[in-house]
């Protein structure tokens, strides 16, 4: 993504520090890490188009700290800030906490305050219905907490690579023969799906060197997102109905419901450790013998 270029301060204390770049300026880029969030297949990055918060905090000196900074992308190519941000100068550690996206002024103002320059939490949460995939679900964070200009710039800039601060679980359905006609089968026979067990809510705690995720409030049942579906070409080929949810990180004891037109499946994954960052796969044989879904995997992917 383009840089964010600003206007020159007119206070030449503040930029007679001779730090790097020369006129002390932050200017940023933006992009993702991982970009996995929604396709298996990664042919294009996560594009950001959305405003998304900035802390810098320097204890060192506290003229240098902003807090909740809100970044917009102007002309499609430039992260801009109305407000004028510096380093200090070239040296000087900084922690900074960038989030992803920020859909108002106050989603992330408890990050940091500069009031009692004091770390604080943020509460953020997925919804329960992701059948139409909402972006806000998809959390994107960056934090680093000892960023010295000096050595992290990339070509003078702030280089801001987010990672998912959630994680992803993929359904994957094999469909059994039995449900196929003699030419195969073309529709889905899910009607339904459900995933139980995860709180859908957390504070986030920055005060640490790396971001705590602390699940909050009840457990709450997820509609995920139809991925795609692959049909069955003949009677000797299997069906396959994929699907995926972003949840919150945690350990928890998940369940996966389905229903087809006259049955419900179900599956059970006792302490289920689901971490920042992740994605996983559960995979699934679904055949027209059981009430009970069968054959899950839990697979992590790096």
């Amino acid at each position: 993504m383009g840089a964010a270029l600003f206007a020159s301060c007119s206070n030449q204390e503040e930029l007679a520090t001779g730090s790097y770049p020369s006129d002390n300026l932050i200017r940023v880029t933006a992009g993702v890490n991982n970009d996995m969030t929604r396709s298996d297949v990664i042919v294009t990055p996560t594009p950001l188009t959305n405003d998304f918060s900035l802390t810098v905090v320097n204890n060192t000196n506290d003229k240098y700290s902003y807090a909740n900074e809100i970044f917009s992308l102007n002309g499609g190519t430039e992260w801009t800030c109305c407000n004028k941000l510096l380093w200090q100068n070239l040296t000087t550690p900084v922690k900074i906490v960038a989030l992803y996206p920020a859909t108002d002024a106050n989603t992330f103002s408890g990050v940091y305050s500069k009031e009692n320059k004091s770390y604080g939490t943020i509460t953020y949460g997925v919804n329960s219905d992701q059948s139409t995939a909402p972006e806000a679900d998809d959390l994107l964070l960056y934090h680093n907490a000892n960023f010295v200009p000096k050595n992290d710039l990339k070509e003078e800039k702030l280089n801001i690579q987010f990672d998912h601060a959630f994680c992803r679980v993929d359904i994957e359905v094999i469909i059994g023969k039995e449900f196929n006609a003699s030419t195969g089968l073309a529709a889905n026979p899910i009607q339904g799906i459900r995933v139980e067990g995860t709180k859908t809510t957390a504070e986030i705690g920055f005060v640490s060197t790396e971001p705590s995720f602390t699940p909050t409030g009840e457990v709450t049942s997820i509609t995920p997102t139809l991925d795609n579906f692959t049909p069955a070409a003949s009677a000797a080929n299997q069906a396959v109905a994929r699907y995926y949810c972003i949840v919150i990180p945690q350990t928890a004891d998940l369940k996966v419901l389905l229903h087809t037109s006259d049955r419900e499946f179900e599956w059970t994954g006792s302490q289920m450790e689901l971490k920042s960052g992740k994605q996983y796969t559960l995979q699934l044989n679904m055949t027209n013998k059981s009430t009970t879904a069968r054959k899950f995997i839990l697979r992590e992917r790096k």
